[in-house]
């Protein structure tokens, strides 16, 4: 009976740390996408495609608050140099954010350079952590 319940607290701890790591990345994603898509009609100057101005900047900022929501439980169910990375990269974002660009593809690719890289390095560490 022990070892079951060892097991069963094991998987659960392994569900939840799969979920911090699949909101991180969903809201990666998103910023990812929000920043393609307004570089695109910079460059193109063109619309919005299949998305209102105004949706894609509450998509923005809503996944810029899950990032900083995730931060929060990553420090208490991720490795800790996970926690710091997406807490760099919400500073960072912020930092880009207050920084004067040339123009406003600058300022977007500064960002899509950052997120992009965490991105990539919190999929490899959640493989990793996960044995994925």
């Amino acid at each position: 009976v022990r070892w079951a319940q060892l097991r069963y607290q094991r998987e659960k701890h392994w569900e939840r740390r799969l979920g911090a790591y699949s909101d991180v990345t969903t809201a990666l994603g998103t910023l990812l996408n929000v920043l393609a898509e307004w570089e695109d009609q910079e460059i193109a100057r063109r619309g919005p495609r299949g998305a209102t101005r105004e949706e894609l900047l509450q998509s923005y900022w809503t996944a810029r608050r899950k990032l900083e929501e995730a931060h929060s439980i990553a420090m208490l169910i991720l490795p800790p140099f996970v926690a710091e990375k997406i807490k760099k990269l919400v500073q960072n974002l912020a930092r880009n954010d207050d920084q004067d660009h040339g123009s406003f593809v600058d300022q977007i690719d500064g960002e899509w350079k950052l997120v992009l890289a965490a991105r990539d390095d919190i999929v490899k560490i959640a493989r990793d952590d996960l044995r994925l």
